[in-house]
């Protein structure tokens, strides 16, 4: 039977795998090899994988011990314990691998694995994937296992969601800035204040500035031969939320004047403020 003493060290122990997974939360990769890492230790086992659905299987994303050479490794969701642990979002447990009719003995037996316990990962309702410790010995794992297992599994299930988010972002992101900068429009972001966001290169030479430095320290009015201007164009896009095609003459660094076909959207900011987006052709 569990003391308080072994409780206390196992809490401090997954307290410990929290801290280290929130400091790499920005990559998914490091997060999930932390966890694997870490598993073992705190479950009395040998190895961890991490299995994330995959239509109709379980797929193995990051192991440790002996499982890290089956990287990839595909479970049917149907026939393995992993896949119950899923479809029933509980715990499983699994103390002899060579007697119980619930896995594949062979497969265990070619891995060296005896016993495993097996926590789900969820996402709200939805079972995402698993979190499972393996031993190569029988009956391995206890009930104080069994209780670090999922606390580590709600711990890293919250992670990955962060992890894989982050992520996501950085490759929306990514790809909205490559179509910013590789625009043969001149592309600009601003606020309705009047801050000049972001623009891309070739908005800076349309405008006959230098940099894009240059431009971004201007306020948005000093592009249009009047400030009130730019109050009309404002004006036309809060009432439309987009205007397509509208022709307008913009001022260029010299003063000349430089007859353009103007797209813009007003888009969400980072807060609840609104921001232009746009395009610019000369006409």
């Amino acid at each position: 039977m569990a003391t308080s003493i072994d409780l206390a060290a196992r809490l401090s122990a997954v307290v410990t795998t929290q801290q280290e997974v929130l400091a790499a939360i920005t990559d998914l990769d490091k997060v999930m090899s932390l966890v694997v890492d870490r598993v073992p230790a705190v479950t009395s086992g040998n190895g961890a994988v991490i299995e994330v659905v995959d239509g109709d299987d379980l797929v193995y994303r990051a192991a440790s011990g002996v499982a890290q050479e089956h990287l990839g490794l595909r479970l049917p969701l149907t026939n393995s314990l992993s896949g119950l642990a899923v479809r029933e979002k509980s715990v499983m447990r699994c103390d002899d691998a060579q007697v119980d009719p619930r896995v594949d003995a062979t497969a265990c037996f070619a891995m060296g694995i005896r016993s495993m316990i097996i926590a789900p990962l969820l996402e709200g309702d939805a079972a995402v994937g698993a979190l499972k410790s393996f031993s190569s010995r029988a009956k391995a794992f206890d009930d104080l296992d069994i209780y670090a297992l999922q606390l580590l599994a709600g711990m890293a299930s919250g992670a990955l969601t962060q992890a894989r988010t982050f992520h996501e972002r950085q490759a929306s992101e990514a790809r909205y800035r490559m179509l910013f900068d590789r625009n043969v429009a001149g592309v600009f972001r601003s606020t309705l204040d009047g801050r000049v966001l972001d623009v891309n290169d070739a908005l800076v030479r349309t405008l006959g500035y230098d940099s894009r430095d240059e431009l971004l320290a201007l306020p948005a009015w000093d592009f249009y031969h009047q400030r009130s201007d730019r109050d009309e164009f404002l004006r036309l896009l809060q009432e439309k939320r987009a205007i397509l095609q509208i022709r307008i003459a913009l001022r260029r660094k010299d003063g000349s004047s430089l007859l353009s076909v103007v797209n813009a959207s007003l888009v969400p900011g980072d807060s609840d403020d609104m921001h232009l987006l746009g395009t610019v052709v000369e006409a």
